[in-house]
């Protein structure tokens, strides 16, 4: 069910969000997230494009990637985590559009197709709505592309939360089709965007499927990319 009203308290600490103790606050995830948790996110370097292309390469993926970007590093017990989790599960659409209008920095001026991460459609029916797709329909609004659904996931794939790089490469194996709006990339530069990126399979999965597409380049764009730890 989708949240209607914003929150008063800090979704990762639960204190009074920072909107709740100034009103005066215009910033969107100031009704998110305490003074603390928000300078704590706000505060936070975004990775570095070459941290992120070696998730890649370690994949052995042939697609040849443009740029591979992400906002910030999702860490374990952060606000960070918290706000995806809200996002994703608390059917909080209104937090991800915030999300998706703060990536739009990151944007290539040269990018003119903007192609979500798609789910499943049980998984979208559970969920009701595709937070990538939120977040890439936000984006738009500050850049100068469009959202074109040029892929579809024909396979429900298990979560890969403990997988190993292996299997989560076997697990987006044949997840991903072109969709009817396929077409409308030929010949463009196409980012990419999901949530959070951890190995970089399923991005890679949904790379190699559009390259049937003819697209000019492609990019990625993910608001966070996972911390691997041993």
């Amino acid at each position: 069910m989708f949240s209607l009203f914003l929150p008063e308290k800090c979704l990762h600490c639960e204190r009074p969000s920072a909107h709740s103790r100034n009103r005066t606050l215009k910033e969107p995830l100031s009704h998110y997230l305490c003074e603390v948790c928000l300078r704590i996110l706000n505060n936070q370097a975004a990775p570095q494009e070459r941290m992120i292309r070696d998730e890649f390469e370690q994949l052995g993926s042939d697609v040849k990637l443009k740029n591979t970007l992400a906002a910030y590093i999702f860490v374990a017990e952060s606000p960070l985590q918290s706000v995806v989790h809200a996002m994703k599960y608390d059917g909080m659409m209104k937090l991800g559009s915030h999300l998706g209008k703060s990536l739009a920095y990151l944007v290539p001026k040269e990018i003119s197709a903007i192609v979500p991460v798609p789910l499943h459609r049980t998984r979208l029916a559970e969920r009701g709505y595709n937070q990538a797709e939120v977040i890439a329909t936000a984006i738009t609004v500050q850049s100068n592309t469009n959202v074109v659904p040029a892929i579809k996931r024909v396979r429900p794939t298990p979560s890969q939360t403990h997988l190993t790089v292996p299997e989560r490469i076997e697990n987006m194996r044949g997840a991903f089709a072109l969709g009817r709006h396929a077409s409308k990339i030929k010949g463009k530069h196409v980012l990419i965007v999901d949530d959070v990126m951890t190995t970089g399979s399923t991005l890679a999965s949904v790379a190699e499927t559009l390259l049937d597409a003819k697209p000019k380049t492609i990019s990625t764009l993910a608001l966070a990319i996972a911390v691997q730890t041993a």
